[in-house]
């Protein structure tokens, strides 16, 4: 085969599956212009081929292998249709064509699973995070709320602690509504601790500590405000005090003491 025929197959097969430059479609005019009947031939069976693999495919670059099975399709159908007047599309043809097309479509589908199910994960994430955003929200307002009902009570105590040796920069003051029994606890400069491990706050009556609940700092750099539930006492005297304890608390006083507070 001469090197003209070569070129033909060549730019014949990349005509007909759209990769040719412009310059390569210039090229390829002028060999068609002047092309025998057998390339003409060749030429048609290879564009009708083309079409039936396109049935479904994507629009991409077509790859070498292609190109080698479209130019072996097509002249199998020349030398067939050369040796027989009367032309038949082969069975093997739709075979082959259905095989390419059944494979781009699972490809493509598969790749767009792939990124759907990114998507999916990537909004399931954002959707999770603003509802942690809210949940956070409400639970400040709710908080701000009862802290409000608290400082608006009619007589209420205001107990200060200041810092013991362990913790001498700490600061802390209980502002108690004894008609109702609710406190609401400030503390700052106090110590993050880990979760294995919760503040006490006691309220200290004749030398007998009562707990009045439990709470955690996990940032140290700004003031903690927490809200104490059924703290119901008509003491005018004794004093608060914050311990650490192991997470959940303690029935006594077990570890450091780190504020402590008289009432006046």
């Amino acid at each position: 085969m001469s090197d003209i025929d070569n070129k033909f197959e060549e730019y014949c097969a990349a005509s007909v599956l759209g990769a040719l430059s412009a310059k390569e479609e210039q090229e390829f005019a002028e060999l068609l212009a002047n092309a025998t009947e057998t390339q003409l031939l060749l030429h048609n069976e290879m564009k009708a081929i083309a079409a039936e693999l396109a049935l479904g495919a994507n629009p991409e670059k077509p790859s070498q292998s292609v190109r080698d099975e479209l130019m072996a399709m097509a002249w199998a159908s020349v030398e067939r249709k050369q040796q027989a007047t009367i032309f038949n599309i082969p069975v093997s043809r739709f075979s082959i064509a259905a095989s390419f097309i059944l494979l781009l479509t699972t490809m493509g589908l598969f790749f767009y699973s792939l990124r759907l199910n990114s998507d999916i994960e990537m909004r399931s994430q954002v959707i999770n995070d603003q509802a942690i955003k809210i949940q956070l929200l409400e639970t400040e307002v709710e908080r701000k709320e009862a802290l409000l009902t608290i400082l608006e009570a009619r007589d209420v105590d205001l107990i200060l602690m200041d810092g013991l040796d362990v913790n001498p920069e700490g600061y802390g003051k209980v502002v108690w509504d004894k008609n109702n029994g609710r406190a609401l606890l400030q503390v700052a400069n106090l110590p993050e601790i880990p979760t294995t491990r919760d503040y006490q706050l006691w309220f200290i009556l004749d030398n007998q500590p009562i707990s009045a609940g439990v709470f955690a700092v996990r940032d140290s750099e700004r003031d903690d405000f927490f809200t104490i539930e059924n703290l119901s006492n008509e003491a005018n005297e004794g004093a608060f005090a914050v311990s650490l304890e192991p997470s959940g608390g303690s029935q006594q006083p077990t570890g450091d003491i780190f504020m402590l507070g008289a009432m006046n």
